[in-house]
């Protein structure tokens, strides 16, 4: 063989080297959400979250939370947001939100909570819990039993979500939904399990949170971050 054709050679070998160390970067753990049991929902894409139980998962290191209560604009229903940040041993973040929903509802005409007359409206239940904003991100969902390992954070919650959703084209709202069927949905005095966002991202910043029953609520919150 010539000079110029083991150049070419060479340099075909190269190129072909060169794919390879991309794909070993593009695949490689830390560039992928890696919660266990977790199922990865793409823009557009609805999963029935029966099978993406991650209780066995470890919570990773714990970043940041934050907890703050809520009040439906029509005040039916009100509770407690929970969120929290952990970092998982491969330095990507799970992003981690707990719905506690109260037995009565905010005060918006004078009268006492929810149920209580005085024209105040009967409690509603949550139908969904969404999250913003998660483009561009890699993003499995899952939901947990197990609040009580995170010393006091979260705790056991009773309540599973029956879909995990990802919005199109954008693919910036996660939605976690409680129903159908109807019974299915978070009532008052109950609380939901934990449920899970596991991403590619290594920094998170404030995002938002928003609870929905007959009107929604939003609350600050976190989200993945360049």
């Amino acid at each position: 063989m010539n000079c110029l054709g083991r150049k070419h050679g060479l340099g075909r070998r190269l190129l072909v080297w060169s794919i390879l160390a991309i794909g070993i970067v593009v695949l490689s753990p830390s560039a992928s959400a890696t919660i266990l049991n977790g199922c990865l929902v793409n823009p557009g894409d609805t999963v029935v979250l029966a099978g993406c139980d991650a209780t066995t998962a470890p919570f990773g290191t714990l970043l940041a939370s934050v907890s703050l209560p809520f009040t439906t604009p029509n005040g039916t229903t009100s509770g407690t947001l929970l969120s929290a940040v952990y970092k998982e041993a491969g330095g990507t973040l799970d992003f981690y939100y707990q719905v506690t929903i109260n037995t009565t509802a905010g005060n918006i005409s004078g009268a006492g909570g929810c149920g209580h007359g005085g024209g105040q409206p009967a409690c509603d239940p949550i139908a969904r819990e969404t999250d913003t904003d998660f483009s561009t991100w890699i993003t499995n969902l899952a939901f947990r039993t197990d609040g009580g390992l995170t010393g006091g954070l979260f705790v056991n919650g009773t309540v599973p979500p029956v879909t995990g959703d990802r919005n199109s084209p954008v693919g910036n709202v996660i939605g976690f939904s409680f129903f159908p069927p109807d019974a299915a949905k978070l009532k008052p005095g109950t609380i939901s399990n934990i449920l899970v966002i596991s991403t590619n991202a290594t920094n998170f910043a404030a995002g938002t949170a928003t609870v929905l029953d007959g009107s929604g609520v939003t609350v600050a919150s976190f989200k993945p971050a360049p």
